[in-house]
């Protein structure tokens, strides 16, 4: 008897074994995209889409949703049940429920070519950029209505973010064509202000005094704590505001082109340079990392998963997004396919 227990007992170490194999493997099928379970949606400029990822398996839906013309900003709620997308051709922002992936029927008319989106932190208004009128619209998100008076702010807005207190909008004012952007959109070129703007969110006017930033200022992201502003140039720099005393920093951090976002813990900016790579800033000392991570083709928009472990990159040049692994620095070895020159990215909510 004795003997048949331990055959017994060895048998099921066996299939137990054989079984923990079989999970490993597939696991290891399975790309390691991030542990969060949150939604990219991607902006696909070129062929009037959004593209939605699956981060679990690393792979696109197979249907996307048909927006507007010439898709540009994408900016999700922060309950992650709205997803907005600036049309530029159309003059228009769509609306999406990211559960469904339905597109409402009817889009919201804004301002001359709408380019960059950012919703409240309470996710009842949302500020677009009207690149092509000098405006800014506001949105009611709720009924999906814009303020009959949009604001004023400059030549040519494009990049816009709301601090995390829900006070102050920050607005890039650039040249609309020259620069990274302008190889996707095919604007010829116009000369332009070069300043950062910004509004008070409650009464919806724009601070008489611009901030001077230097040359093509093009996308703008705030620290979690509220205290400083990045933003980035079509000419290859990055500059930094102090959000309290509107004051920029003497010193531009050699690095910038395209899109930027700063890591939930706040402590890394991840700054998409317009060609082949995505540098790292370290907030704190203001120095660049000493190795830039290697990605798709004219990398343009930069976006983390709330967790902070996962950065997504729209590759215009080859419709692809890379996925960067925050701690490591290391891309996941396949991009991911998407639509016709993707350009703006937005991440929902983690959820389980």
């Amino acid at each position: 008897m004795r003997r048949f227990r331990w055959l017994r007992v060895a048998v099921v170490l066996g299939l137990a074994g054989a079984l923990t194999d079989v999970v490993a493997d597939r696991v290891s099928a399975v790309p390691a995209r991030g542990r969060c379970r949150a939604t990219p949606l991607v902006a696909n400029n070129g062929d009037g889409t959004v593209s939605t990822i699956d981060t679990k398996t690393g792979t696109k839906h197979p249907t996307d949703i048909t927006v507007g013309s010439g898709p540009s900003g994408v900016a999700i709620t922060p309950d992650g049940k709205t997803t907005l997308v600036t049309n530029l051709a159309s003059g228009t922002v769509s609306t999406i429920d990211v559960k469904t992936r339905r597109k409402h029927p009817t889009d919201i008319t804004v301002g001359a070519r709408p380019f960059g989106v950012a919703v409240t932190p309470d996710g009842k208004t949302a500020f677009v950029t009207n690149n092509g009128s000098g405006t800014v619209s506001t949105i009611d998100v709720k009924t999906r209505t814009k303020h009959p008076t949009d604001i004023p702010v400059g030549p040519f807005p494009k990049g816009v973010a709301v601090t995390p207190d829900g006070k102050t909008a920050f607005i890039t004012n650039a040249n609309p064509t020259m620069g990274s952007d302008s190889l996707v959109l095919g604007l010829e070129p116009v000369p332009g202000g070069d300043s950062v703007a910004t509004i008070d969110v409650k009464t919806r006017t724009k601070d008489a005094t611009d901030i001077s930033t230097g040359s093509l200022p093009l996308r703008v992201a705030l620290t979690p704590d509220g205290k400083t502003a990045f933003v980035t140039h079509s000419v290859g720099l990055t500059s930094t505001i102090d959000v309290k005393t509107r004051a920029k920093h003497p010193i531009d951090i050699p690095v910038g082109g395209a899109g930027i976002a700063v890591a939930p813990d706040g402590k890394t900016a991840f700054v998409a340079n317009g060609a082949t790579a995505v540098s790292t800033i370290d907030v704190k000392t203001r120095v660049k990392g000493p190795t830039d991570i290697t990605v798709g083709a004219r990398a343009y928009a930069v976006a983390l998963t709330p967790d902070g472990r996962t950065a997504f990159v729209t590759n215009t040049g080859n419709g692809t997004v890379s996925t960067i692994d925050v701690k490591t620095r290391t891309k996941h070895p396949d991009d991911i396919p998407v639509g016709v020159n993707p350009f703006g990215v937005a991440v929902t909510p983690c959820r389980r």
